[in-house]
């Protein structure tokens, strides 16, 4: 009765522990998910305020527009080859930023005249704004990671929900059946570290990682609407 009474026991403790492991497990999940949402949802919008900045500027002469158009296409070559790779190890590119402070300049060179224009300059301001916001999302989720505390629970509470289930394996059942059940739990308990890891690391440029896809066909999109454009820069974005 003894055993039986210890081995009830150990059984509850089991059960509290691995209830107590999953709702923590659960909520980093969801709270990694939620980071990684936003840097993806970030790097979208970056690309959808590039191409409208291009469609804009077109409310002005050529000889005002055409400069930015090519420094907006280096920005987008500049940000898929320089600042993607750089994003993996938390970094930023400052040939990004140079060419931030070419398109900054480049509207302090227009000379809104007509009512259009006006409106145009207006918004113009309005989607540069919406691009820094953007880019500030996705080079931020490229810095946050969980903090080490976080990293140490989830691996004690991993390594006490399997340890116990080792500890309390009924050896009166045939090992197929107790090693089917630990080998489900293990599973389990290590998918949800690495879907943990995944998502608090968004640019691996792994399968399923974000990637310029979105600023990919943004910068194809502009380049076939402006074809007349000198971008002042190489294929990767590089000042020429």
């Amino acid at each position: 009765d003894h055993f039986f009474i210890e081995v009830e026991r150990g059984t509850g403790i089991f059960t509290f522990l691995g209830t107590a492991f999953a709702v923590i497990l659960a909520f980093v999940v969801l709270e990694a998910f939620q980071s990684f949402n936003d840097a993806k949802g970030g790097a979208e919008e970056e690309a959808t305020t590039l191409v409208q900045l291009s469609r804009t500027t077109e409310f002005f002469p050529a000889a005002e527009h055409e400069p930015i158009e090519g420094v907006l296409i280096c920005y987008g070559r500049a940000v898929i080859n320089d600042e993607w790779p750089a994003m993996k190890d938390g970094q930023r590119s400052p040939v990004v930023q140079t060419w931030v402070v070419q398109v900054q300049n480049g509207l302090k060179q227009l000379h809104p005249e007509t009512p259009q224009e006006e409106a145009a300059f207006l918004k113009l301001l309005d989607q540069q704004d919406k691009r820094t916001d953007a880019r500030r999302t996705r080079l931020s989720e490229a810095n946050r990671a969980l903090p080490a505390p976080v990293w140490f629970f989830l691996g004690l509470g991993a390594l006490t929900t399997v340890g116990f289930a080792f500890f309390f394996a009924d050896r009166r059942e045939h090992f197929i059946v107790q090693g089917s059940l630990i080998a489900a739990i293990t599973a389990l308990v290590v998918s949800g570290l690495l879907l943990v890891w995944f998502l608090d690391h968004p640019y691996e440029n792994r399968s399923g990682s974000i990637k310029p896809d979105e600023m990919e066909r943004g910068l194809v999109i502009i380049e076939a609407e402006h074809k007349n454009a000198d971008p002042p820069c190489d294929e990767d974005g590089l000042p020429a």
